[in-house]
């Protein structure tokens, strides 16, 4: 799974692809390139680092974070935050993200967060860095 920008003056991404190996030599092939939205993203499971992505004709498709042991933690990271810019960040709001299982205390937290006015968490705030708008750039891992 990758996000991609279709036009390179956009500051996110606004295209899911799906790709798998191919049958015949193994090699990855392009499955599918959908629209941001018309498709839900969540983290399905933190633990076991699976995703799911639902679309809107209700099929759901539930994907598991391949990659080396070592850089596992920090790519599953790098997603979740990606999935909060893309819900969060987003104009109008058009490509949901939520987690499915949310602690109470965390909702808590999180409205308190929402009435202060801020909509991320402040150590995020210095670390975000904008986009260039010239370059067009694939999201992936």
């Amino acid at each position: 799974m990758g996000v991609a920008a279709s036009s390179p003056a956009l500051e996110l991404p606004d295209l899911l692809l799906l790709a798998g190996p191919d049958k015949e030599n193994g090699h990855l092939q392009l499955l599918g390139l959908f629209p941001l939205q018309f498709v839900q993203l969540f983290v399905h499971d933190e633990s076991r680092q699976q995703l799911k992505v639902k679309f809107r004709t209700g099929r759901a498709f539930y994907l598991q974070l391949r990659s080396p042991p070592e850089t596992r933690d920090c790519e599953f990271g790098r997603w979740v935050r990606l999935l909060y810019r893309l819900r969060f960040h987003s104009p109008t709001c058009a490509v949901p993200f939520t987690h499915e299982d949310t602690a109470p205390e965390e909702e808590e937290e999180e409205e308190e967060e929402v009435k202060e006015g801020q909509l991320q968490p402040p150590e995020f705030q210095a670390t975000e860095a904008r986009l260039d708008p010239q370059v067009s750039e694939l999201w992936g891992l």
